[in-house]
């Protein structure tokens, strides 16, 4: 007994260490933010795994990447009133696939130890990111009348989730045929309703009638001619 509770312990251990194996990291995706200072600074990375699921990674070192705006980001007017977050994929060259993301800054205004954020990353069938949504702080805390830079009056601790959302496809319409659409008048045209089979041949089974009633009348005259 004591031998079997023992392979049992084993087995389960072996089927987590699978599991973990099976769950690699896929793609990464910096997070930079204008949080603190003007410019752009990474603050961390978001990591999407094989298994579908996904974690937020703070880079935790002093002086953090800054991000070069592309010309087309730089073009666009950034809203200092606006807490922007900017997405990138790792090792791409590819300005346009970068995610801006932004909330009203004055959301983060907050007394509390704590600030929670949440990213949900939106893949496609392929594993592709084609969108992000974020949210950060809470609404009520715009009320809060701080200084014209509306700064957080603390420096709370942010705890991030992230969410991945797969892409489904949907239902997909079966039409039994083709729908008519008149040209001239832009409607649809109703089909002719169906007719029974002697609606449809009468004109072939009348003489095929008379031909067989004329036929049974013949031999009934020769018999008459021979007596």
């Amino acid at each position: 007994m004591r031998i079997a509770e023992l392979a049992n312990i084993f087995l389960l251990v072996a089927l987590a260490s699978g599991s973990e194996q099976q769950a690699a990291l896929v793609q990464t995706l910096n997070v930079f933010d204008n949080r603190k200072t003007p410019d752009f600074v990474q603050r961390g990375e978001l990591q999407l795994f094989t298994d579908g699921t996904a974690q937020y990674h703070s880079i935790g070192i002093q002086q953090p990447p800054q991000l070069s705006l592309a010309n087309e980001l730089a073009e666009q007017k950034i809203d200092p009133t606006l807490y922007t977050v900017i997405v990138q994929p790792q090792n791409s060259n590819n300005d346009s696939a970068d995610f801006v993301l932004s909330i009203r800054r004055c959301r983060l205004n907050t007394d509390a130890k704590r600030l929670e954020e949440t990213f949900v990353v939106h893949q496609k069938d392929n594993g592709d990111v084609f969108h992000i949504d974020y949210d950060a702080g809470k609404s009520e805390n715009c009320a809060r009348k701080e200084g014209k830079n509306q700064q957080p009056s603390s420096d709370p601790t942010v705890l991030s989730r992230v969410l991945v959302s797969q892409q489904k496809q949907g239902p997909v319409p079966k039409l039994a045929a083709a729908a008519n659409i008149d040209v001239s008048t832009g409607k649809e045209v109703q089909p002719e309703p169906q007719k029974s089979f002697l609606a449809k041949y009468w004109y072939y089974l009348i003489p095929i009638v008379f031909l067989l009633l004329l036929g049974g009348e013949e031999p009934q005259q020769e018999g008459n001619n021979r007596r």
